[in-house]
């Protein structure tokens, strides 16, 4: 099907597509459920305790351990810090082979 297209048609189509994304963009505020005025409680099961236990040590535990930073920078500027290129290259190579081969393995 071929359509003409002219100024006065393709005002209307913006007008008619500006009008859909304004609603998009701001919809309307849901009515309350019976679910979100109800005083319910919820209670986790062992798993879900467990699981919330482990997120928050997870969640205490520091990103980068200063000690270990420290002794790497003192070996690093007094020269003793070795790399091992072997194992490095070694490394390397294992990760990009699982990288290559996907989720499955294979």
């Amino acid at each position: 099907m071929v359509s003409e297209v002219n100024s006065s048609s393709s005002a209307s189509v913006v007008t008619a597509l500006e009008s859909r994304v304004a609603k998009v963009d701001k919809p309307e505020p849901a009515a309350p459920t019976s679910a979100q005025t109800s005083s319910e409680v919820v209670k986790l099961t062992d798993l879900g305790s467990r699981l919330q236990a482990l997120t928050q040590s997870v969640a205490d535990v520091p990103a980068v351990d200063g000690k270990k930073v420290e002794q790497f920078r003192q070996a690093i500027a007094d020269g003793s810090y070795q790399i091992d290129a072997e194992a490095v290259a070694e490394k390397l190579s294992n990760f990009e082979a699982m990288l290559s081969s996907g989720p499955q393995g294979g």
